[in-house]
């Protein structure tokens, strides 16, 4: 399987075969942020989570990007990606490594994201909800690890979708130091949060948990109107009783790294 995508400097044409990682609505939205602030991206950077390699692609077509290194835990991922960059005309500007978080596997990875650390200009990252917390986990770990291999003034694309809502966005700065908020860099309109994908459904639940343990909660639109505001136990309820998903956007956030 694969699908096109319109992104810096001609479209891409992406491999997604089972039973890799398939791009979802996030990833057309990373991929607009990347083409509409091709200019904030330049030099050596990491696509975190690559899956197939879309973003690590997508930001390699910027002439001022110079490397671009894609990490998945995933090694079926990898090897497409590995192809996918062939496919698209950018294989001599990206390298792809199984990895835990920002750690190849492989020696050979170990070393290139190592050099890195202090100069790297960019990264870029759509990470799945984690489980067993408030789905924000890998978030928080994109940020806090990534720190290292950041210079100054460099840059995060960080996917977080709207039902997080700004104070779980602004803690960020508090739980991984060393950034500066920037705003939102690109956003769809007020979508379905489709709850007829089990995926989303298990993260809906999963916000509920959350709520009730007590935890901040989610920022929801009515299936009909956004105005209507819901929380995911709001949300869920809604769904268990009418079939009607929730609204949400899917978002794309800049963060930039502060001196020292």
């Amino acid at each position: 399987m694969s699908a096109r995508f319109a992104a810096p400097f001609g479209d891409l044409d992406i491999l997604h075969p089972p039973p890799t990682f398939a791009p979802t609505p996030a990833s057309r939205i990373a991929v607009q942020a990347i083409a509409d602030h091709a200019a904030l991206l330049a030099g050596d950077g990491i696509d975190w989570g690559c899956g197939v390699g879309l973003l690590a692609i997508a930001a390699a077509r910027i002439p001022a990007v110079t490397q671009v290194i894609g990490l998945d835990i995933d090694a079926a991922n990898v090897a497409i990606a590995h192809q996918n960059a062939a496919r698209n005309g950018v294989a001599a500007k990206t390298a792809f490594w199984t990895a835990d978080s920002y750690e190849p596997l492989a020696p050979v990875g170990q070393a290139m994201v190592a050099a890195l650390a202090g100069h790297g200009r960019f990264i870029l990252a759509n990470p799945p909800a984690s489980e067993g917390d408030d789905g924000f986990g890998f978030r928080r770990r994109v940020l806090a690890e990534g720190a290292p291999f950041l210079a100054p003034g460099g840059v995060v694309f960080l996917n977080i979708s709207a039902q997080y809502g700004q104070e779980r966005i602004a803690r960020l700065l508090i739980e991984a130091p060393g950034f500066v908020y920037g705003g939102v860099l690109s956003s769809s309109d007020w979508t379905p949060f489709d709850l007829q994908r089990p995926d989303l459904l298990r993260n809906l639940q999963d916000y509920a948990a959350e709520e009730a343990r007590g935890g901040l909660p989610y920022c929801f639109g009515g299936p009909q109107t956004p105005e209507q505001a819901l929380d995911a136990r709001a949300a869920l309820a809604l769904f268990h009783s009418s079939g009607r998903s929730p609204l949400s956007r899917w978002q794309v956030h800049l963060f930039r790294r502060l001196p020292g």
